[in-house]
């Protein structure tokens, strides 16, 4: 299967929502043609969703004034990733393409880096750059592989030998435009300064799916957190007990996780801890965000295997959210 910046200690006292307090789980969208592998806005009213492809062009959908609207202008092919700057929305998938449009999701154009290359994480520090990172699912041998924009063209980026070695990168998330990291296979972390990406040592290696603001989760048949301390140089090993998989993590003052068959952990005064409330769904939930108002979003379907299909959306917070595709 596919998928630490770390701008501060994990503390031992979680802001945000108790479990308790947490509304109930919405059923947003369920059983679409493709699954759905990422989701990010600005704001409960400005939440885009992208995933696989179902047959005739990715999941990709922008939920604004209330309505769901897909998006235009996107080549066939699945979308591992969205996120968004001050510049507007990137989004990446496969054929090593990625796509860059204003901040409702208009007016997308696409580049290709290497069509060989599948783009899981794409992330931009709102300066008109961004990094792009993936691998070749097909030939291990090609390794993973970073491509950096400098706001006119896009190009290979220089590895560390470790991370070069590795069978992908996943994704990619900063705090600042020098203060960039990136993970992936076997464990690897790596850290870009504004100068040069150096490889941080996690202690783990198990596949590292994605990053996000003290971070970083992944597994195998069990699921691994990882949380950064001393400014990203070292790492505690924060894996609940009996977790399964976890592929998506939101950090920051209300970290959240998800994972295989629906799970989702909330970390509460310094533990991780099984969300109590009924599942949100039993399929599996591939990434996470938080939306500035607390409430929480998860995207999935069957991601375990090909064909990613069965998209599913679900969400926690005190919105009343349209179903996609009513």
């Amino acid at each position: 299967m596919l998928l630490f910046a770390l701008v501060a200690c994990p503390g031992e006292t979680d802001t945000g929502d108790t479990a308790s307090e947490l509304p109930a789980w919405q059923d947003v969208a369920e059983n679409l043609p493709g699954a759905l592998l990422s989701v990010w806005g600005s704001g409960p009213d400005d939440v885009f969703v992208v995933g696989a492809d179902g047959g005739s062009g990715p999941m990709a959908f922008h939920l604004s004034g209330g309505e769901w609207a897909p998006l235009s202008g996107l080549d066939a092919g699945d979308l591992w990733w969205v996120s968004g700057d001050a510049t507007g929305v990137w989004m990446a998938g496969t054929g090593g393409r990625v796509f860059h449009g204003k901040a409702d999701g208009s007016e997308l154009t696409g580049a290709v880096t290497d069509p060989a290359v599948t783009l899981y994480g794409v992330w931009g520090p709102g300066d008109g750059t961004a990094w792009a990172v993936g691998g070749n699912p097909d030939v291990p041998a090609d390794a993973a592989r970073c491509f950096y924009y400098d706001g006119a063209a896009w190009a290979e980026a220089t590895l560390p030998v470790e991370a070069a070695a590795q069978f992908a990168l996943y994704k990619v998330w900063g705090a600042a435009a020098d203060d960039v990291w990136a993970v992936g296979a076997n464990g690897i972390a790596i850290h870009w300064d504004g100068s040069v990406w150096t490889n941080v040592q996690t202690l783990s290696l198990v596949n590292l799916f994605t990053v996000h603001d003290g971070y970083a989760v992944g597994g195998t048949a069990g699921g691994t957190i990882l949380a950064s301390g001393g400014g990203g140089t070292t790492w505690t090993d924060e894996s609940p007990d009996y977790a399964l998989q976890i592929t998506g993590v939101h950090g920051g003052a209300a970290p959240v996780a998800v994972g295989s068959q629906g799970s989702v952990w909330l970390r509460e005064h310094g533990v991780w801890t099984p969300d109590p409330r009924s599942k949100p769904t039993y399929q599996d939930l591939h990434a996470v965000w938080r939306d500035p108002d607390g409430g929480i979003w998860a995207v999935g379907g069957h991601i375990s295997s090909l064909p990613l299909i069965q998209g599913a959306l679900v969400y926690s917070g005190d919105a009343t959210i349209t179903g996609l595709g009513d």
